[in-house]
């Protein structure tokens, strides 16, 4: 009987369980430990040589019309660019009545902002002096707040804005993806992040990501619960 009521109950909740929801959060998780691993591995020194070689080897690809995307690149993702953006789309959503999507873009962006200041102090890496294309900041290096923004907050601005305008889904990813692989890019192109430090800092920005993605876009009727799957791999 006992067995029969936990059964009913395990199904009750796996079928409130989305699969794309399941999926989202095995995504934060899996980040997670990767960044707990790679924080590791770079508080050890072990990573130092590769952050070295790989730095020098695309130092290679210099070049002036590099130099001038690059700065564009790292510029869009600097607070005094970023915060704008989020403001902009705050109200926007709070102009179309979508108030949960302006809450969750607002706390997002102050967590993200936070817990990458919180970070670099906690591990405090000295940023690289191979070379110089730009003044290298004066905070510490690991995990790259550029990279967790972009892809912490940004990406979070995407999923705001296809909540808002559904029909350019399509459009907003692809260019989610361009601006956020060109923040992190230009980082270690322009000198003044180790590449490590801009991986920790999209696997960092990946959970936040998912919280969000998760509270913006609610289940649909049409969602297939981890449930659904369970009877299907019986039947």
């Amino acid at each position: 009987m006992r067995r029969g009521v936990a059964r009913t109950g395990a199904m009750r909740w796996l079928r409130a369980l989305t699969l794309r929801t399941f999926a989202l959060f095995a995504i934060a998780i899996v980040a997670s430990l990767a960044f707990v691993v790679l924080a590791a591995e770079v508080r050890s020194g072990a990573l130092d040589q590769l952050d070295i070689a790989v730095e020098l080897a695309v130092h290679r690809l210099d070049s002036a019309p590099g130099d001038a995307v690059m700065k564009a690149a790292t510029l869009f993702g600097s607070n005094p660019v970023l915060l704008p953006v989020v403001a902009c789309v705050i109200v926007l959503a709070l102009y179309r009545r979508m108030r949960t999507v302006a809450i969750v873009l607002a706390i997002d962006a102050v967590v993200v902002i936070a817990v990458d200041s919180a970070l670099k102090v906690m591990f405090s890496r000295e940023r690289p002096t191979l070379f110089d294309k730009i003044a290298l900041p004066t905070d510490y290096s690991f995990p790259s707040g550029h990279a967790m923004s972009a892809i912490g907050i940004y990406g979070v601005v995407a999923a705001a804005l296809i909540a808002l305008y559904p029909r350019a889904r399509r459009a907003v990813i692809a260019a989610a993806a361009l601006v956020i692989a060109a923040i992190g890019f230009s980082r270690i192109y322009l000198g003044v992040h180790w590449p490590f430090d801009v991986v920790g800092g999209l696997l960092g920005g990946v959970p936040p990501l998912v919280v969000s993605v998760h509270l913006i876009h609610r289940r649909r009727a049409h969602d297939r619960s981890v449930a659904d799957l369970v009877e299907t791999a019986r039947g």
